[in-house]
């Protein structure tokens, strides 16, 4: 049985990016293929329900059901009271039940809240699984956005994956630009190109897994292994390295301490960290100023059996970072 059998809760995958940047036409797109046919689309944000033109009759009072069997509710911040009501009224067969729910965020909002939600209410977190976030850069003005919107860059440091949308709008070096900027932020992130009308990239085309294999998650770290960050980037990141195992209680205390010092300019905080006593490392998720509960991983990504982690920043150096998180973990810390 695959990593994905394991976890019968509902998935749910984010949907993010910069005003206009196109994520209402991939979502339009996603819910016309098979592999996402009776899912639930919640749109969070004022205004109206952004898939109004597939609409085709009220399900319940802010229900609606769109094209291909799918369910849309517009919400105006409070995603985890619907997600309550959307279980409950699939509980009462009062809708269809589902098994995917697609969270399209405001152009300016940050899609850590909405994952500290899944993480953090039990109500949920029994329910749902939180699978990853997808962040939608335009290919013609990605690369501008980055350098002017720090919302765009927060977008961008959470996402699992990448799609640049109006390809076919934009040259050949505003592409390979917008490539280069999201790529200077988030390198471990996959990354595709979507042509509006055409099939939808690889990485699109099927859910994204319930749980990442260690094999994924050594590939996401790699990418910034020789990364050099600067303090005039939107973002910059840097690699720490423990070969010694560390007490559970360090650990915890010393990103706690780190996160408070650096607060909103920590973006992300991602990677493996082995415990003493312990024979399997575990999966460490933060953002911002929040540490997900730890997540166990079933082996040692191939090649490693060390600690290690990523962090994405803004604002500080990412080398003050690195030293700062390297001496609170470090035996002396």
């Amino acid at each position: 049985m695959g990593l994905q059998e394991q976890d019968g809760r509902i998935r749910v995958e984010v949907i993010t990016g910069f005003l206009g940047s196109g994520k209402t036409t991939l979502l339009n797109r996603l819910l016309r293929e098979p592999a996402f046919a009776g899912s639930v689309v919640i749109v969070n944000e004022y205004g109206d329900v952004g898939v109004d033109h597939h609409l085709v009759r009220p399900a319940s009072d802010r229900v609606v059901l769109v094209e291909g069997g799918c369910l849309c509710c517009a919400v105006s911040g409070d995603v985890a009271d619907a997600l309550r009501d959307l279980f409950m009224q699939a509980l009462r067969r009062a809708i269809p039940p589902f098994r995917r729910v697609f969270i399209e965020t405001s152009g300016l909002a940050d899609p850590a809240s909405v994952i500290f939600t899944l993480r953090h209410d039990r109500f949920l977190a029994e329910r749902y699984v939180y699978t990853g976030c997808v962040a939608v850069v335009d290919a013609r003005q990605g690369a501008r956005r980055l350098a002017e919107h720090p919302e765009a860059v927060r977008q961008l440091a959470l996402a699992d994956a990448v799609v640049f949308s109006k390809a076919d709008l934009a040259g050949p070096s505003e592409l390979a630009e917008a490539e280069r900027a999201a790529s200077a932020i988030n390198p471990g992130a996959r990354r595709a190109v979507h042509v509006a009308g055409s099939a939808l990239p690889g990485l699109l085309a099927e859910p994204l897994p319930a749980r990442r294999s260690p094999a994924e998650l050594r590939s996401w770290l790699g990418a910034y292994a020789g990364m050099a960050g600067s303090r005039h980037a939107p973002a910059g990141s840097c690699v720490v390295a423990l070969d010694a195992p560390l007490p559970r209680a360090r650990f915890l205390s010393g990103v706690a301490r780190v996160q408070e010092r650096f607060g909103d300019a920590l973006l992300r905080l991602k990677g493996w960290v082995a415990f003493q006593g312990e024979t399997l490392p575990m999966e460490v998720q933060g953002v911002h100023g929040e540490l997900y509960p730890l997540a166990p991983l079933p082996g040692w990504p191939e090649g490693e059996g060390e600690s290690r982690l990523v962090a994405i920043v803004r604002g500080e150096c990412p080398e003050t970072v690195r030293a700062a998180l390297q001496e609170v973990l470090s035996a002396r810390g």
